[in-house]
Parts: structure tokens; C-alpha cells; sequence
């Protein structure tokens, strides 16, 4: 099964419950890149046990995508926007995961 975070991001969940974050492949342009068959191209970021560690782990990448060089106090503010973005989700997870 496959979770769609965002156009960017999935997360690909396996029978025996692992998790494997994919991110989007870009080519210069900005457009994502396809594969022989016409589907999207992502590559592995990462693999992790439950969804919510998956979820953090995108957070922390979707800083990097969007910042190359931050100051603390920045780094930390975009940090609480992102996981007030997503702490709906994280709640879910954290009570049934």
C-alpha cells in the first residue's frame, strides 16, 4: 500500500508493517521525473518502523527541500509550523500506532 503525504512525498507500507519514505525525483526544470512506463520516479529517504517516526522524518526533509542554510531560531519556528501542520495526524498515530 502506498500513502500519499503530499505531491513529494509517500510512504509505502510493506505486509509486515515497514515503512519506507519516498521522496519525488525533479529534473532541472522542476517537473518530477517518470519512469519507461509514464509513472512518477521517487527514491528512498529513508525506512522506519511505525508511521509516526516516518512522519517526523518527512518533516525534517521538507525543511531541508525548502531552506539550504537556516538560523536556529528560524529552523525551530518552520519546525513548530510543520508540526502543527501535521499533529492531527501524529496524534493518531501516537494513540493507535
Amino acid at each position: 500500500m502506498v500513502v500519499i503525504i503530499n505531491e513529494d512525498y509517500q510512504v509505502k507500507v510493506d505486509n509486515y508493517a515497514n515503512y519506507t519514505l519516498l521522496k519525488a525525483v525533479r529534473d532541472e526544470s522542476g517537473a518530477i521525473k517518470t519512469d519507461k512506463d509514464n509513472l512518477s520516479m521517487f527514491a528512498t529517504k529513508g525506512y522506519y518502523s511505525n508511521m509516526s517516526r516516518t512522519l517526523n522524518a518527512c518533516i525534517h526533509l521538507m525543511l531541508e527541500d525548502k531552506y539550504d542554510v537556516m538560523e536556529l531560531t528560524q529552523y525551530l519556528d518552520e519546525l513548530e509550523r510543520l508540526e502543527a501542520k501535521f499533529h492531527p495526524v501524529l496524534k493518531r498515530f501516537r494513540e493507535g500506532d
